[in-house]
């Protein structure tokens, strides 16, 4: 059974997380983003749907009285909303790519079945032949941003995996608007409104590194992920090969694998040689 995604009938979004869920703050310094660590622990508020995380507590917005002039403390914020839709996101897509990687199982994704499937079937191509353990990996690693969020951090992709996960998500949030705009009794229309709700746009400048995986949709870049290929080398863009989307970044914190989320993505995966995937 598919987790409710677009067109779900649950009719609230706190609906969709309770039903898909699989059991820092920036500051302009100088003309530069640089983050500052929010130590937050996880909170959560019991609704009709069950405990849905206080997004109005983790992400309280702070407000300046600075004239409109920059000073330290200014500069756009993750606002309770938008850290809502796109927790919803995350949950959701996490909750298809568990479903989808056990009926999927090592089996190849189709051009004829692309249509079966709402996860997998939207990852680049080179990735459709991985096997049954990368497929739980890549869901826990919309989990794992998914979790970041719970405990009121910036949801920082700290591999490839993870990157290409939150650009679907933020691609996926601004859908979950339509439903709360139809169920007025939504958690969501509860969560205090700033004037920086719902800029997505300004997640992908500032939550990203850089955007080359999206470069695996491109026919134009075919072979860019492969680190020895001249256009990779001259760029320094590294390995996308799907076997190493889930080597940590160099300049960020490992994700400690021994988490909750350990059991339903450990093991080794296969992936296909880059001849079997195009």
């Amino acid at each position: 059974m598919r987790c409710a995604g677009k067109g779900m009938t649950s009719g609230s979004l706190a609906g969709a997380r309770s039903l898909c869920r699989s059991k820092r703050h920036r500051r302009r310094l100088g003309g530069v983003w640089r983050l500052s660590t929010q130590q937050t622990d996880k909170r959560s508020i019991s609704t009709e749907w069950g405990d849905i995380p206080d997004f109005a507590t983790l992400f309280s917005v702070t407000e300046h009285d600075c004239g409109g002039e920059e000073c330290e403390d200014c500069g756009w914020q993750l606002p309770p909303r938008t850290a809502d839709l796109l927790h919803t996101a995350l949950t959701v897509l996490a909750g298809q790519a568990y479903d989808e990687a056990e009926a999927l199982g090592d089996r190849l994704v189709t051009a004829e079945e692309k249509g079966d499937w709402e996860l997998f079937a939207r990852l680049p191509k080179l990735a459709h032949g991985c096997d049954l353990q990368w497929r739980r990996r890549m869901a826990r690693a919309l989990d794992d941003l998914a979790d970041d969020l719970e405990h009121g951090h910036w949801p920082e992709p700290t591999c490839t995996a993870e990157e290409l996960a939150l650009h679907l998500a933020l691609g996926e949030a601004p859908s979950y608007l339509d439903d709360v705009d139809d169920n007025e009794g939504s958690p969501h229309r509860k969560l205090p409104v700033h004037e920086d709700d719902y800029d997505f746009d300004a997640c992908k400048d500032l939550l990203f590194q850089d955007s080359d995986v999206l470069m695996l949709y491109s026919p134009r870049f075919d072979g860019i992920e492969d680190p020895d290929g001249d256009v990779n080398r001259h760029f320094g863009i590294g390995d996308l090969r799907p076997a190493a989307w889930f080597e940590p970044f160099d300049n960020v914190e490992a994700r400690d694998l021994a988490g909750p989320c350990s059991t339903r993505a450990g093991g080794a995966a296969r992936v296909p040689s880059p001849e079997g995937s195009r």
